[in-house]
């Protein structure tokens, strides 16, 4: 649990003053001096930049901030645009290629004694207050895993964009953070709306076509086993027999795309709640998800009618494999 961030903290432009601070707090989590477990859980760095390149940086990054209190250096933050990307930056390249414009968040670093107290949140804040284009990134090393980061990153709003693996040999995550546009979302939102109700329509028929199979089985067998169709009692038995069978596979078969039909279904409604739930923040309505988090209103998010759809051809299954044994005894 993330602690009420500390009085007296302030966020400032990094000085040629930080820079020896800012390289021992870097050192304090590099991961060649943690236990990886440990580090896994409180974070970690893997670009062992020297004092020289902090300087360097001091010039040409866009940002680049120290949380200070007092002359204590409690975290800072080196981010810079894809313009001051250099050339051994095989990852950032990459995804140049791919995003076009993009603002890097190089390494963000806090002192463990200011852990959990919001510091790095500030300093994420502060550039993404000042940084109006889109988007913004991350790479992380995920080997091993950086538990504490993939937390603080999507704490944050950022998303997982891929995963890459660079010269060096080292897993990255690579997360983004996107301004949402207006006409963009309409767009999805509707396209997401078209393919719920797609999914739902398609249950729907895959359930009538089921009826239909199992009435027309049903009429076979009573045709087969009546009088008209009983010419001989022993080719009787055993193609009621068989139709019992296509009769308990059908139902079974049905009932297994029903339930993942289902499935894909709920899928598509939350990606709908999820659009309805950015178009919120910028004046719109929640429709699809609205009131979804009330209490007793828990078959808002998974309606009974799902159940039942699903149900009713394991019973029919059920009955035909009774009458298969029905057929079979006499």
């Amino acid at each position: 649990m993330t602690a009420p961030v500390q009085a007296g903290i302030e966020i400032v432009r990094a000085t040629a003053a930080h820079v020896p601070m800012i390289h021992a707090l870097a050192q304090s989590r590099n991961l060649e001096g943690i236990d990886p477990a440990v580090a896994s859980q409180e974070g970690f760095l893997v670009s062992e930049y020297t004092a020289e390149v902090y300087q360097r940086r001091l010039v040409n990054a866009e940002h680049f901030y120290v949380a200070v209190k007092g002359d204590d250096v409690l975290g800072f933050l080196l981010a810079y645009s894809d313009t001051q990307i250099e050339p051994d930056e095989w990852l950032n390249r990459r995804i140049k290629t791919t995003l076009g414009s993009f603002l890097v968040i190089k390494q963000v670093c806090v002192a463990r004694e200011a852990a959990r107290q919001g510091v790095a949140s500030r300093l994420y804040h502060h550039v993404l207050e000042q940084w109006t284009a889109n988007p913004v990134i991350a790479a992380v090393v995920d080997e091993p895993p950086n538990e504490a980061s993939s937390r603080f990153h999507r704490k944050m709003g950022f998303e997982e964009l891929t995963r890459l693996r660079p010269p060096d040999g080292r897993m990255r995550v690579v997360w983004v953070s996107r301004k949402p546009r207006e006409s963009l979302l309409e767009t999805q939102y509707e396209i997401a709306v078209d393919l719920y109700k797609h999914e739902d329509l398609l249950n729907w028929n895959k359930l009538n076509n089921f009826l239909y199979i199992t009435a027309g089985l049903a009429a076979t067998l009573a045709f087969t086993l009546g009088k008209e169709g009983a010419q001989s009692h022993a080719v009787a038995r055993g193609v009621g027999a068989v139709i019992a069978v296509i009769g308990f596979g059908s139902g079974l078969a049905f009932a297994v795309m029903l339930r993942f039909g289902r499935r894909y279904l709920q899928k598509r409604k939350s990606t709908v709640v999820e659009l309805e739930e950015y178009m919120a923040w910028h004046g719109g309505q929640r429709i699809v998800g609205r009131q979804l988090a009330d209490p007793g209103s828990e078959w808002l998010q998974a309606s009974p009618t799902g159940l039942v759809m699903v149900l009713l051809p394991v019973f029919v299954s059920l009955g035909w494999l009774a009458m298969l044994g029905v057929v079979l005894a006499n």
